[in-house]
């Protein structure tokens, strides 16, 4: 069902995955818009009706559906736009931007909520409510699941956190009325403090939901590492080009829903400075083709051929590969000169690592190395914990 009414009023043409994107996210975020009016002024009048506080409390909930579907809709044209002058990566970073908006609104409403509920707990008033203003209610709560479940679906189909927030304030709003509706039930028997609690109730549901969204939302905009899915699937496509001899030092960068991915692409030193530039014209192809993503690809010259590289790099696969402290050892070099005999390599290590354990790793793999390899000075890069 949600997939044909998306075909219907979505359909899919000839423009780009981006466009289609904001208007799938545009289009949602009108629907949440429609809903959620029409909830508000029917919970609003009922409430005033009551006189129930938890009932006021959810009305003020689904009008911050309202603004907060307004928002999806500004976040993702915002993230139709181009890039322009000032904003050379786009605009895609404004949809996190619009989830963070969503996520304190919560938290505001949750605290204004609290305000309100404690007040009736202390000050409990008599409920007027009729079986069919719950029915009502009841009938609202299935509205906003289906349109949670919808919003969820759309999140899922074009990978937005935003909508996939949208649905989570959607299913707040819905469980928070099941609270309500319980509290006013329980209020016709007469125990009208429940009024009060069930406040309680939702509001601290929406503070969980406002904390957990801004936490992913705050991430984003920081900057979040890639999966290790993604860097494999990067990796495999670059040393799928022939010539590349190893791949390190690969950085991406996420802004919404396009990225930029920098690699480090290993080449023999042998070859010629034209045949090096087109293997890292067919990387960067292969990257555009087949994730979309914007590539910048730096060319190392190894030497494969070399003796000592060979017997460098068996020795660091026996004795080292199984370190759990370092991930990717690449880059190995030698440099014999009169003055300078030198190995050189970098390494990258483990997530977490404090800076005095990656200086005691680096130290005790250069003693070791060191003995093994008299004579030579060993020299070890590491990389920024951004690369992989």
């Amino acid at each position: 069902m949600f997939k044909s009414i998306t075909d219907r009023f979505v359909p899919r043409t000839k423009e780009s995955a981006q466009i289609y994107r904001a208007r799938v996210g545009v289009f949602q975020g009108w629907i949440s818009v429609g809903v959620n009016g029409l909830l508000f002024i029917i919970k609003i009048i009922l409430g005033f009706m009551i006189g129930a506080v938890s009932l006021i409390a959810d009305a003020v909930h689904t009008f911050s559906d309202v603004v907060t579907s307004s928002i999806v809709i500004w976040g993702f044209k915002q993230a139709e736009k181009p890039a322009d002058v000032e904003h050379p990566y786009g605009h895609g970073r404004a949809e996190y931007i619009a989830t963070l908006i969503i996520a304190i609104l919560l938290c505001v409403a949750g605290i204004e909520i609290i305000e309100s509920s404690i007040h009736r707990i202390k000050n409990p008033d008599l409920v007027n409510v009729k079986w069919w203003m719950v029915a009502v209610l009841i009938l609202t709560v299935i509205i906003k699941e289906i349109t949670a479940r919808y919003a969820d679906y759309l999140s899922s189909m074009i990978a937005s956190g935003t909508l996939h927030a949208d649905a989570w304030h959607h299913r707040s709003d819905a469980l928070s009325s099941l609270l309500v509706v319980g509290a006013l039930v329980l209020g016709m028997f007469g125990y009208s403090s429940v009024d009060g609690w069930a406040g309680l109730g939702v509001a601290g549901f929406l503070l969980y939901t406002g904390f957990e969204i801004a936490k992913d939302a705050v991430d984003d905009l920081i900057g979040k590492p890639p999966t290790t899915e993604e860097v494999e699937n990067i990796r495999n496509i670059v040393m799928s080009v022939q010539g590349v001899l190893g791949v390190h030092d690969i950085t991406v960068h996420s802004y919404g829903h396009d990225k930029f991915v920098s690699l480090h692409a290993e080449v023999d030193a042998n070859e010629t400075t034209a045949v090096a530039h087109d293997i890292s014209e067919e990387v960067e192809e292969r990257l555009v083709d087949a994730l979309g993503v914007g590539p910048t690809v730096h060319i190392d010259p190894v030497h494969p051929g070399n003796p000592l590289v060979k017997k460098v790099q068996n020795y660091l696969n026996q004795n080292w590969s199984a370190d759990k402290r370092i991930i990717d050892i690449h880059d190995i070099r030698v440099v014999e000169t009169e003055n300078h005999h030198l190995i050189l390599f970098g390494i990258n290590t483990r997530i977490g690592m404090t800076q005095s354990k990656i200086i005691e790793c680096c130290k005790e793999l250069k003693l070791d190395l060191g003995k093994k390899f008299s004579g030579y000075e060993i020299n070890i890069k590491i990389s920024p914990l951004h690369r992989f």
